[in-house]
């Protein structure tokens, strides 16, 4: 009996070809079938025996969803108010007050680069001036006015993103070093502050981690929108960055002087 009813729910089939699929490689029979059963009984389907495409999309569909949800969680850890000094934390438009016309300029330039940020044509700022004029106020001010849009941003001074790599060495660390390069590669806007207050080891500029490092930073964010700030002149940062790097931020970017009087000192 068991025999007789699994012919009766066989389905109908026709072999149509055999072929190699280029998709997966593996050998397949294409056949033209008949739904024995079910509300689709009748039904001509054509399926494709043997063949692992749809298995493969679903594994990589998978580990795609998996890489994104722990990119969600590192973003978390990044974006909290603990990765910014508390100065910073309340940094808007609205809140800085230029004291010079260029500054006055650079703040209007900025608003304007907010507006019009699309983060597929946008291009990246370098904004240079002395100490306390207010570059990192207006980058805060720009990831807010992003973020207030939908656009996903991360902030990050370089010494403190340095140390995050660092702690990925422990074997305790709860992220890798590859997590928070994916991360720094899938925000709308990196902005990458105090670009020469890292610690780098003059001594030997052939061998140098931080200077790797920082390579791999800008390389992850090639042709994706990018603010940098830096109170150092170009031929400072030469030599802090070495000239590779240094390179690499000035393709493509526009600068934003930023001098003037230190405005953490304006009522000193």
């Amino acid at each position: 009996m068991e025999s007789v009813a699994k012919q009766l729910i066989q389905p109908r089939q026709r072999l149509i070809k055999t072929y190699t699929c280029d998709g997966c490689g593996r050998h397949v029979e294409q056949k033209e079938m008949v739904i024995p059963m079910g509300p689709r009984k009748g039904e001509i389907i054509i399926a494709n025996l043997g063949c692992k495409c749809e298995d493969i999309r679903l594994v990589e569909q998978a580990i795609r969803q998996g890489k994104k949800n722990k990119i969600k969680k590192i973003y978390r850890m990044f974006t909290g108010n603990s990765m910014m000094n508390r100065s910073l934390q309340s940094a808007t438009f609205k809140n800085y007050h230029a004291t010079t016309t260029e500054l006055h300029e650079a703040k209007a330039r900025l608003m304007q680069y907010a507006k019009e940020f699309n983060p597929h044509e946008s291009g990246n700022l370098l904004l240079v001036g002395n100490y306390g004029t207010g570059k990192s106020h207006l980058s805060v001010a720009i990831t807010k006015e992003l973020m207030a849009k939908g656009y996903t941003c991360l902030f990050l001074s370089v010494p403190k993103l340095m140390t995050k790599i660092k702690t990925t060495f422990n074997s305790n660390s709860d992220h890798t070093e590859s997590d928070i390069f994916d991360l720094i590669e899938s925000v709308d806007l990196f902005v990458l502050d105090d670009l020469g207050a890292e610690y780098t080891n003059i001594k030997n500029k052939n061998d140098n981690w931080t200077h790797t490092k920082l390579f791999e930073v800008l390389d992850n964010r090639s042709g994706k929108p990018t603010i940098f700030t830096t109170n150092l002149r170009s031929d400072q940062l030469e030599i802090k960055m070495n000239e590779r790097n240094l390179s690499r931020i000035l393709d493509g970017t526009e600068i934003i002087k930023m001098d003037g009087p230190d405005y953490r000192r304006r009522e000193f």
